[in-house]
Parts: C-alpha cells; structure tokens; sequence
C-alpha cells in the first residue's frame, strides 16, 4: 500500500482521464488483483477522501473522472467527455464485443458525433440501461436471433456488417452503411417513427454507394420490411439505382416479398 499524498500525486498525473474503481485500486496497492477482495474497505475509505478533496468526481457505476481538485460540473463532464465515457463503460460491460446499432450509427456514418439523448449498444451477453444523467441513457441490448436458425454466431454474423469510426482519437464499431440504414426503417413497436429526415439525408449521401449485396446478406436474415420502406423512399426521392436495387432484391431473391 501506498500512501495518501502519493496516491494524490500518481492521480493529478492522469487529470482529465476516466477511470475505473479498480484502476484507482490498482494505484492503491501495485499487487491489486480484481477479483481478490480483501481490501475493499481500504479501497472505498480511499474513494471517499478522494471525493471530499475534489480530486475524482463519480460518474455512474464506479467509474470516476479525475478532476484534480478543478471546479468541473458532473454534466458538463458528460458534454466535454461523452465519447470517453461512453468507451470506458462499454468495455467495463462488454469488452470488444460491441456495436452501435440504430439512429446514431446512421448519424456517426455521415460524421455527426453530436451527443445522443440515447445510444444502443449491442453485444452479446447485456441488457441494462445506464442512465448518465437526466438528458443522456445508454442502452446495453443483447443481440439475439429471430430464427431457429440464426443461433449460431448471430452476433459475428452482424459484426460483418460494421465498420471503425474514430471519435476524438477513440474508436467505435459501428453498423456500416448498409446494416445502419435498413436497421433505421425498422419499427420496432408502435411509439417509434422514421426519422425521415435523417434517412434522407443519408440516402443522399450514400445511395448511389449502398451494396447490394450486403443489402441482399441483411435482408435475408431480418430486414424484408426495411427493404420495402427503403425501396419507396428511393422511388418518391428519385433515388433511382437503389431503386432498381431494391426492386432486385425484393422481386428475384425475396419473391415478390411485400410491406407489412
């Protein structure tokens, strides 16, 4: 074990960082070990000083903000550090084994990083929603298959589909183009609505780019009601090769397969 000033000292060198309990442990005593527990209450005693000199600031889940006795605010710690947060307790959780799925995928594909009220995060094993503050929800949902057939591998199946975004030096795996824009015309229940606005912002973008052949990959493990949407959204906006795209797909793969 080490002592108070010193551990304050080790700290102030990583100002600005996110941290876990167990990392600030692991500063406390060099033979820390995560799952031996036998000075847990040394550990928490050290937490609480830390916290009464503002030198950390608890953001959710034991996971710590090192603050170095500055006068930071928890939410403005949220707006200035989101991305990083966000990274620490996705691999607190679910370690590699994550992707942005939804809406936001569909905004980080056109280089929007503005900071969602919500995020889903799916992986393989959680369902748990974190609440980071009044305004901000992290969704944990685990992925799992809607066919008989699809337990095998379904989570590997999907991350064929994602694709690297680096946020402020951090990196995400994300739906890709295809995965994110299908997965947005999907309606999940009855509250949800199409963000028109988005996906036509998207599909100006990308639609002469989109693959058919991923297009072809999703649709025939879940997405033929995406499909359909997305093939009168190309129509009305003129958005003629996905068009014919679609069309393919639905009328020689997917037979005919219809809106529902």
């Amino acid at each position: 074990m080490i002592n108070f000033d010193k551990i304050v000292n080790k700290l102030s060198k990583k100002e600005w960082k996110i941290l876990t309990i167990y990392e600030i442990w692991s500063i406390l005593d060099p033979d820390f070990r995560k799952l031996n527990e036998k000075n847990i209450t040394s550990v928490y005693k050290l937490i609480y000083r830390l916290k009464a000199c503002n030198m950390i600031i608890p953001i959710k889940n034991s996971i710590y903000f090192i603050n170095n006795k500055k006068n930071h605010r928890n939410i403005d710690i949220i707006d200035n550090f989101y991305w990083k947060i966000l990274k620490k307790i996705i691999s607190e959780y679910c370690s590699n084994d994550f992707i942005i799925w939804n809406l936001k995928a569909l905004e980080l594909n056109l280089k929007d990083y503005s900071i969602p009220s919500e995020i889903i995060i799916y992986n393989k094993e959680l369902n748990k929603s974190i609440l980071l503050s009044q305004t901000n929800k992290i969704i944990f949902k685990k992925l799992s298959p809607w066919k008989k057939n699809l337990w095998v591998n379904i989570f590997t199946k999907f991350k064929t589909f994602t694709k690297k975004i680096k946020i402020s030096w951090i990196i995400f795996t994300v739906a890709d183009e295809e995965l994110s824009i299908l997965d947005s015309l999907l309606i999940r229940n009855n509250s949800e609505k199409i963000n028109i606005y988005q996906v036509d912002k998207f599909l100006k973008k990308y639609s002469n780019f989109l693959s058919r052949e991923k297009m072809w990959k999703l649709v025939s493990m879940k997405y033929i009601t995406s499909i359909n949407r997305l093939k009168e959204l190309s129509k009305k906006y003129w958005y003629h090769s996905l068009y014919i795209d679609c069309l393919d797909i639905i009328k020689i793969e997917w037979w005919n397969c219809f809106l529902t």
